[in-house]
């Protein structure tokens, strides 16, 4: 069940009622978006249970034959949609690499999370996961816990979240793109499970964010453009 700590109730709070006290046009605009996310908090406990959290399959007719190692290597943008925030991927930019383990090619992410904002400032740390071996193609890749910068927060600008989360899904060839799911559990500001999706694209160049990063197998997955 996923609940919002009173802590952070709190946290939220003072700041909000400090933004009312100096400008009070934009109180409805702050209620309404905390209003919202709380409706996403009480809705991803039903979606995260109902996802079983399987390595998406849709690897084609044939086996799924992971890259050879080192074939896979450069700038990517890995953004992540969840049951919290559905439709709002977080995004983080950095480098992918394929070296050898185990027999088989194995994936290795280095990243820091972008700015909800641009899509553009690197936020937070440095982060480095992996390598984790590509069994007959398939990633499971077991992210240990962290705390979320929360400028890289889609929804509420500002507020960190902490979370540990798992990404299932197949590695197929040289492609320029690759997708599966995600099942996590998150703690402080949001208490409990979720679920989710995720997208890993190759970038030209470590700037090169596109305008719709695609955040899932599905070709609608896109996020929304960034208001003017």
């Amino acid at each position: 069940m996923l609940l919002l700590s009173q802590a952070y109730r709190s946290r939220l709070a003072l700041p909000a009622l400090v933004l009312c006290a100096a400008e009070l046009a934009g109180c409805a605009d702050a209620r309404g978006r905390f209003e919202d996310f709380q409706n996403r908090v009480q809705g991803a406990a039903g979606a995260a249970a109902t996802d079983g959290g399987a390595p998406d399959q849709t690897n084609g007719d044939g086996p799924c034959i992971p890259p050879a190692p080192g074939a896979v290597n450069g700038p990517a943008l890995l953004a992540v949609n969840t049951s919290l925030a559905s439709g709002y991927p977080i995004l983080f930019v950095g480098t992918i690499d394929t070296p050898e383990l185990e027999h088989t090619t194995a994936v290795h992410f280095v990243y820091r999370a972008l700015d909800s904002l641009d899509r553009r400032t690197r936020v937070g740390e440095v982060l480095s996961v992996g390598p984790f071996p590509l069994v007959d193609g398939a990633l499971v890749a077991k992210v240990p816990e962290s705390e979320l910068d929360g400028n890289a927060n889609p929804v509420l600008h500002g507020a960190p979240i902490t979370s540990e989360m798992t990404l299932s899904g197949y590695i197929c060839g040289v492609e320029s793109f690759y997708c599966g799911t995600v099942e996590g559990q998150s703690s402080g500001l949001v208490i409990g499970p979720f679920s989710g999706t995720f997208g890993i694209t190759l970038l030209d160049g470590p700037d090169a964010i596109p305008e719709r990063p695609r955040f899932g197998c599905e070709p609608e997955d896109l996020a929304p453009p960034l208001p003017d």
